[in-house]
């Protein structure tokens, strides 16, 4: 069943987008258990890039009020260096990329999350489908509207999202998930073990 920010034409779009991300965010078991499996990449692109990009500008808004409040050392590098104007002129600079970060942090992650569970035989649905969870999941980026701590339970929230869609989505196992999530730190940690040795 199409998400009701793909239904937004219904709904309208600010019910779309608070609709969509309360499923996702609080009820992601039955938003990805009846979540369409096709339907096309450009909608919860669109979603994605939308949720993802406020939440992380919020984000750095909040990070640069913060360290404009405690004189952090890179704030107060950058003025000396490049004026007062300069942090406020490099936050504003890093808020406006922010869509472009999102939309490479959505293609990469759809693009390994699918070959690990690939391997792992677990990926039954298609691309597609780790798209549609890889964006959706997007939406926990909006804990960063909470000063300081939404950050981190956004990301916590994220990785939490994507693996209960993709359990849902690609009809498979938490095991299977998680194994598949595990493998890049089982090569790391390999990786490792062979340089000190």
């Amino acid at each position: 069943m199409p998400s009701p920010w793909e239904r937004r034409t219904e709904h309208g779009i600010w019910a779309g987008i608070s609709r969509t991300s309360k499923a996702v965010l609080f009820s992601p078991k039955r938003f990805f258990e009846h979540a369409a499996v096709e339907g096309g990449l450009k909608e919860p692109l669109a979603f994605g890039l939308l949720t993802g990009s406020v939440g992380m500008m919020f984000e750095i808004f909040w990070q640069f009020l913060l360290f404009g409040e405690i004189g952090d050392t890179l704030s107060s590098l950058v003025d000396s260096l490049l004026g007062s104007e300069a942090t406020i002129v490099l936050s504003l600079g890093i808020m406006a990329l922010c869509p472009l970060l999102v939309l490479i942090t959505i293609l990469v992650t759809s693009a390994i999350l699918h070959v690990l569970l690939a391997l792992v035989r677990g990926g039954k649905s298609g691309f597609e489908a780790t798209f549609r969870v890889v964006s959706f999941s997007q939406s926990a980026q909006l804990w960063g509207l909470i000063p300081i701590v939404g950050s981190l339970i956004g990301a916590l929230w994220l990785v939490a999202v994507q693996v209960i869609g993709l359990r849902q989505i690609h009809e498979t196992s938490y095991l299977r998930v998680a194994i598949g999530l595990m493998i890049p730190i089982a090569l790391l940690l390999m990786l490792l073990v062979v340089m000190v040795m």
